[in-house]
């Protein structure tokens, strides 16, 4: 135990005979900090102690937390099902259908992408899904299907590339699949095969046009010939030289070919442009092949080597063949090589270091495999996007050719003009001869009739291009994704758990700041700690006298210290009430009136008496009668077997709070000293009842008590402080509950 330093000078002994004279007390100085020391020391060590006292309860209400929280976080971060579909988009239409530049939708293709993206989301495309999904216990499970499906449906796609992805996430794999097939029937239905019944019914309106136009063509033929000037062949419709019976559909390609030259124009610059783009979409081919055959063959980087050569297994193996070859040189050369000991040496040495390079050979093989097939997966990707182009370009080279051979025979089909001698006719395209003033009606309908003509055959070959968007691959099997963020989610939540009441505990210990340990004690008060006395003896033997030792220590300091100074008066008391300073007042009075010291025990806490329990006596008259004057010392003074002298606390009343103070307290606690050695007065708590304080200023030593995981440190510093403002002469702190460990200081 580690004792007071005081300023003032020991008292001289007192001569045999002489009257003990008192000594004259003087505040003492506070005890020096240790260097270094701050009031929050072990910081880290107080969180560990508050785990270590509520670890129970953390364990108990950490694990009801941390369940709760472990089956949310399964259920919220379940992984569902994923199911998908692919739809293609040509990055420009067929250029059959755009004849007049092929190139230009190429540049709205973003455009285009989008709006198909939207369209695949569009409330008459999910209403026209729900009506093949209704009854699927995903949809079912729904207030709202059309929002559900709007914001699980995912629509995807790359910069650059023409593949659409269609893609649904759902806890049932089968309701996946179907719904993502009944979204993408119903956009090829609702957008595409509506867009191609357009067209149709575009197409029926233009042939419709064309039979009234030649109806209006046929009366007007067949009215009669104009004047002289303006003569029309009975053959034909103003083209001399025409056939008898030639319908004007069959005109068309006779004064306008214009529409399949254009047509076998569009066609032949298709034939030449589609070779080169195959072969060049073939030489990527080829060097990506390439690229993974050098993958493939590439030596081991010597970065890999030199990490596997630091890999834990790898060292301990080498060190292993080291020490082998050394065993086996070291038997070699000091001895006869050919013994059956050295080869057996030999043999373990030469199978060690097999085991080192089959090792290393098999952690170098796993780390460079893994390194390889993440670049062999892109150049994969890059490889398989370039044969669909092929593909692609194939199948669309394909097609030309075989309309471009349909364009050329028909274009051969077609008759050559001629004159009316049989000689040929230079072939013009605007021959506005045919027609005089007098005929304008013929002229302007059978123009009408051109285009409706031209419109048809555009429309006809749109409808028999292939479609800017077609089905790639439909939905996919579903398949359960993202285990490993379910896993770690729940994990963490449980630990979670566990954490927040850890952090809930050590906030609550941070806020209260109770004692502890014999460590908050001292980092709390400046003045020594004069005691320590164990906690929890109950009825354990062993324990019990441990107890009685640490209270027998706290005599001996206080005799040896204080009470051969001349102190004579001690007033034990606490910063509140519950603190241990009644057990503490009796032990230490009792152990002195063991020692041989002539002491009385006062019970002044007047409102909260205990020693009479402790004593097993009665509370008759005691202190609150001496204060009131209605009976002396000799009177209110119980007598105790074990030869201590006991004044109970009496019978509380406001006239004796009254008394307690001034000249009226003053004189009772002389009477009290004049008989005794030594008088203990078990006083109220420091911080609580004012009359506490009038009674620790007049003794000559307070103890301040603090009990284990009772005292709030702030409240014991505020009790320190407010003794050493009394200029108390000896002050001390009692720990009470300390631990075994503690109390052997």
């Amino acid at each position: 135990m580690t004792g007071p330093s005081f300023a003032t000078p020991p008292t001289p002994a007192a001569t045999p005979g002489a009257a003990p004279t008192p000594a004259t007390p003087k505040p003492p100085v506070a005890p020096a900090r240790r260097p270094g020391a701050q009031p929050d020391e072990g910081n880290g060590l107080r969180v560990l102690t508050y785990l270590r006292l509520h670890w129970l309860m953390i364990l108990f209400c950490g694990s009801l937390l941390g369940t709760a929280g472990a089956l949310a976080a399964w259920e919220l971060l379940a992984s569902k099902y994923e199911s998908y579909a692919l739809l293609q988009v040509s990055s420009a239409p067929t250029a059959l259908a755009n004849q007049n530049n092929p190139h230009q939708a190429r540049t709205d293709f973003a455009t285009y992408v989008k709006t198909t993206a939207a369209l695949l989301k569009s409330e008459f495309v999910l209403n026209a899904a729900l009506r093949d999904i209704k009854d699927l216990p995903t949809i079912k499970a729904q207030t709202d299907p059309i929002k559900y499906l709007d914001e699980e449906l995912q629509v995807s796609w790359q910069d650059g590339s023409e593949v659409v992805r269609i893609t649904f996430k759902g806890a049932e794999p089968n309701d996946a699949k179907k719904i993502v097939d009944a979204v993408q029937k119903a956009f090829m239905s609702e957008v595409i095969q509506k867009d191609v019944a357009e067209k149709q019914a575009f197409l029926k309106k233009v042939e419709d046009a064309q039979i009234d136009i030649k109806k209006l063509l046929k009366q007007q033929t067949e009215k009669p010939a104009p004047a002289p000037g303006g003569v029309v062949p009975a053959g034909g419709v103003g083209v001399p030289g025409a056939p008898p019976g030639m319908l004007p559909g069959d005109i068309i390609n006779k004064l306008d070919p214009r529409i399949l030259i254009n047509r076998l124009v569009a066609l032949q610059q298709d034939v030449e442009r589609l070779p080169l783009v195959i072969r060049d979409a073939q030489r990527r081919e080829g060097l990506l092949k390439e690229k993974l055959k050098l993958l493939k063959e590439a030596p081991i980087p010597q970065s890999i080597q030199d990490m596997i050569d630091k890999d834990q297994d790898v060292v301990i193996e080498k060190l292993r063949t080291i020490r082998a070859k050394t065993e086996y040189e070291k038997w070699k050369n000091g001895g006869d090589p050919n013994s059956p000991g050295v080869i057996e040496l030999k043999g373990a040495y030469e199978a060690q270091e097999k085991r080192w390079a089959d090792l290393r050979k098999e952690k170098l093989n796993t780390l460079d495999g893994l390194r390889r097939l993440d670049e062999a997966k892109k150049i994969a990707a890059e490889l398989e996007e370039v044969i669909r182009s092929v593909q692609r370009s194939e199948e669309q080279l394909a097609h030309a050719k075989a309309q471009l051979a349909k364009a050329e025979k028909q274009l051969v089909e077609l008759p050559l003009p001629t004159g009316e001698k049989g000689g040929l006719l230079p072939v013009k395209f605007e021959q506005k001869d045919t027609y005089d003033s007098g005929n304008s009606a013929l002229e302007t309908t059978d123009g009408i009739y051109r285009k409706l003509v031209q419109q048809y055959h555009l429309t006809q070959m749109e409808l028999n291009s292939p479609s800017r968007v077609r089905v790639l691959q439909q939905a996919s099997h579903p398949t359960q994704k993202d285990m490993k963020k379910q896993y770690l989610g729940t994990a963490a939540a449980g630990i979670l758990g566990f954490v927040l009441m850890g952090l809930g505990v050590v906030a609550y210990e941070s806020v209260t700041r109770r004692v502890s340990s014999l460590t908050d004690v001292k980092c709390a008060v400046g003045v020594p700690i004069v005691g320590v006395i164990p906690g929890g003896a109950g009825r354990d033997p062993a324990k019990l006298a441990g107890a009685n030792e640490a209270i027998d220590k706290l005599r001996a300091y206080v005799s040896q210290t204080w009470l051969s100074r001349g102190a004579t008066t001690i007033a034990v008391t606490s910063p509140i009430g519950d603190e241990g300073k009644a057990l503490a007042a009796f032990g230490l009075a009792s152990s002195l009136a063991q020692a041989g010291y002539k002491t009385l025990l006062v019970d002044f806490d007047l409102r909260e008496p205990a020693l009479h329990t402790l004593a097993g006596v009665p509370n008759l008259a005691g202190a609150c009668e001496l204060l009131r004057g209605e009976t002396d010392v000799r009177t209110a003074v119980q007598f105790l077997p074990s030869g201590l002298h006991l004044l109970p606390a009496g019978k509380w009343s406001d006239e004796a709070r009254k008394a307690a103070t001034g000249e009226k307290l003053e004189g009772v606690l002389t009477k009290l000293k004049e008989p005794y050695d030594c008088v203990v007065i078990h006083g109220h708590a420091l911080l609580t009842v004012a009359e506490s304080v009038e009674v620790a200023r007049r003794c000559e030593v307070v103890l301040v008590c603090a009990r284990y995981r009772e005292t709030a440190t702030p409240l014991l510093k505020r009790a320190a402080e407010r003794v050493a403002t009394m200029e108390v002469p000896f002050t001390g702190v009692v720990y009470v509950g300390a631990s075994e460990q503690e109390a052997l200081c």
